[in-house]
């Protein structure tokens, strides 16, 4: 189990770096990870490469057994640099050159940052190549971003030429005789600034929208490649990459690709908002499913934070609570982010585990308590699976098609996914969340809400675990697209139609407040954004609208098809019927929860290590509660009880029971 924090020794004296040793020791942490802003006292002059000062702070952490993620400094380039390049500053959709002062200020397809990029994590990797204190690398720092600039309109039209070949077949799969956008010539093809404010950029050709996304992308997939390569050179130590749950610019299956593990930063209370425990799980989940396999979370929020304002204070046993929501979800590695608050520059107020002043409080005590439990643990929980037997299945190409073509200004795809996550959550039914390419087979259920962009081989794989014994869950606006963001001249659901065994009359975008009443046979619900008019033709009917014009149509089906089923869901629904539905359909699939009795805010997780099942259960609740318990588990490992048929949870508190 790696337990650590996020270190920056070139803020502080020389002479404190020991005492936070000591004290980083003291806390029970084994890991740090160092440097990945640092690249301005790297290199202070170009060419002139100074590691002297990270080589001693490394050599005090790691003379206290503390091991080193080192992260290469690309994120924030020096100033001499960009002097050298103002070129290398992205510019963003409406044609405005970013500059100095902020991070992030460098386009990827930039030659001249890619080559200076090559030359600081040559030396670094140079460097410490045999340094036995370093355990990982990490690649820059929360890549995200688009950029519209010259460098990247000449990568994008070589990216195209790569992608068709030939200016006619660009024109054949975008459709470009509509409002005569033909191009003639590949040097003609624009990029997609918005000419009149950020929405005009959602005026352009969609597919040559989605095309500038995926390209943009694999911009940061490439950049991310130049950087592993270096590496790979000269260590053969894991590399990871610090992604940001559910931000969606970039498609993380892709990214993951690339690196060895996959870490993310975990921030549920900012003062840019407030997560639920439903949404941070989700993010968790999709974190591990990246590469279907655990994970580690590089960035753990550790106090109240915020740059012009602070989110709320996490209040006593949050920060433990939220340390075992990541370890129930397939953390491997927690890394706090950060040792101590800055007392200059934009995040004074993004708050770490000791105060500005260098004492530990409320907030240390908590985390080496949580550390001194995780490490008595650790054979328990290090490595150990998540129990899934249903899984939400995540596409960026959807994403991004829906984003470019809502439909309704209600609809977000990725607040429909989460919808159908939080329902079975709702119903204690642990899920993965991944992508297309993952192996269905070892689901019981596959959930692939709004799939839009939808490929013949993709039918066939549905129709594989379909055919095989599998349930697949499809909803309104899945099928309805080809692989270039244009509409399928398929009658709809397209791909999914002999599949779901229903064809669409037609559908309705709900505006203005209207809704529209469901009624299914075992529950009640409303829609507010959308409803399918579906025509049965070997579905059996589920639901069926109650109001306005197409009253008595219906509106949730079953297929049976080979040994499996296929549920459509023709609306939106509101949050209790869309629970009663998945708890229906996961019934029927043979799906059981991992517990059967359910507490509001209280979730539980199935883990499996070695052939054995034991649950997590997190208390979310600022107050106590009591739950009931299955006969199967006998005791409370972090208490060290037995358990009697039911168990107390402090407020924020947490049971694990084997």
């Amino acid at each position: 189990m790696y337990f650590g924090v996020d270190y920056y020794p070139e803020h502080w004296p020389c002479e404190r770096w020991p005492v936070d040793a000591d004290m980083m020791k003291e806390a029970g942490f084994n890991t740090v990870r160092l440097a990945e802003f640092a690249w301005a006292k790297l290199e202070p002059d170009e060419g002139a490469y100074d590691f002297s000062w990270l080589d001693k702070a490394i050599q005090i952490l790691t003379e206290k057994g503390l091991g080193i993620v080192l992260g290469t400094p690309t994120a924030a380039a020096p100033k001499w640099l960009m002097n050298k390049y103002p070129d290398m500053y992205p510019q963003n959709s409406c044609g405005r050159k970013l500059g100095f002062g902020l991070r992030r200020h460098y386009c990827f397809n930039n030659e001249n940052y890619q080559e200076y990029t090559k030359k600081i994590v040559s030396e670094m990797a140079r460097h410490y190549k045999s340094h036995n204190g370093i355990i990982a690398w990490q690649i820059d720092n929360e890549f995200g971003g688009r950029c519209y600039c010259s460098s990247c309109h000449k990568a994008f039209i070589r990216w195209l030429k790569g992608r068709y070949g030939n200016i006619e077949n660009l024109n054949n799969a975008w459709g470009t005789v509509f409002w005569s956008q033909t191009y003639k010539d590949w040097n003609d093809v624009i990029i997609p600034l918005s000419y009149f404010g950020e929405e005009s950029q959602l005026f352009h050709n969609p597919s040559l929208l989605l095309d500038y996304y995926r390209f943009s992308s694999e911009s940061a997939v490439a950049y991310q490649k130049i950087q592993a390569d270096i590496i790979r050179e000269n260590s053969n130590l894991p590399i990871t990459h610090n992604l940001m749950g559910h931000f969606s610019e970039i498609d993380y299956f892709n990214l993951g690709k690339g690196i060895d593990f996959v870490s993310w930063d975990n921030y549920p209370n900012t003062q840019w908002g407030k997560s639920s425990y439903k949404e941070v799980s989700m993010a968790h989940d999709l974190m591990r499913g990246v590469k279907n396999r655990n994970f580690w979370v590089m960035e753990q929020q550790s106090g109240p934070c915020g740059w012009l304002t602070m989110g709320d204070t996490p209040e006593p046993g949050q920060l433990r609570l939220w340390t075992y929501q990541s370890v129930s979800h397939g953390a491997d590695g927690i890394v706090y982010f950060r040792w101590r608050p800055c007392v200059f520059g934009r995040e004074q107020y993004w708050h770490g585990i000791l105060d500005h002043d260098g004492i530990g409080r409320r907030r240390y005590d908590e985390i080496k308590k949580t550390g001194a439990e995780l490490m008595s643990l650790k054979d328990l929980l290090f490595g150990a699976e998540v129990a899934a037997d249903a899984a939400v299945i995540k596409s960026y190409d959807n994403v991004w098609s829906h984003h470019i073509f809502p439909n309704n200004k209600e609809f977000d795809y990725n607040k429909l996914l989460m919808s159908y996550y939080n329902s079975l959550l709702d119903n204690n039914i642990n899920a993965d969340v991944t992508c297309a390419e993952a192996d269905f087979s070892k689901y019981k259920l596959v959930l692939m809400p709004a799939y839009g962009i939808m490929s013949e081989g993709l039918r066939v794989k549905c129709e594989k675990f379909v055919s095989n014994g599998g349930s697949l869950l499809i909803t309104f606006r899945s099928g309805i697209r080809d692989l270039n963001n244009c509409m399928t001249t398929k009658t709809l659901p397209g791909e999914f139609r002999e599949l779901a065994g229903v064809e669409l009359y037609e559908f309705d975008s709900l505006n203005n407040g209207r809704k529209v009443n469901v009624n299914g046979y075992f529950w009640n619900g409303t829609s507010r954004m959308w409803c399918d008019v579906i025509v049965p033709y070997s579905a059996e009917v589920l639901a069926e609208y109650t109001g306005s014009f197409y009253a008595g149509k219906p509106a949730v089906t079953v297929n049976s098809y080979g040994l499996g089923k296929v549920y459509y869901v023709g609306c939106d629904l509101d949050e209790n019927a869309m629970k009663s539905l998945i708890g229906f359909v996961a019934k029927e699939a043979g799906i059981k929860p991992v517990i059967e009795h359910k507490v509001e805010g209280v979730e539980v997780v199935k883990r499996i290590k070695n052939g054995k099942s034991y649950l997590m259960i997190l208390n979310h609740n600022n107050m106590p509660i009591k739950m009931l318990i299955d006969w199967a588990y006998k005791e409370d490992v972090l208490k060290g009880e037995h358990i009697k048929g039911e168990i107390n949870l402090d407020a924020y508190g947490v049971a694990i029971l084997v």
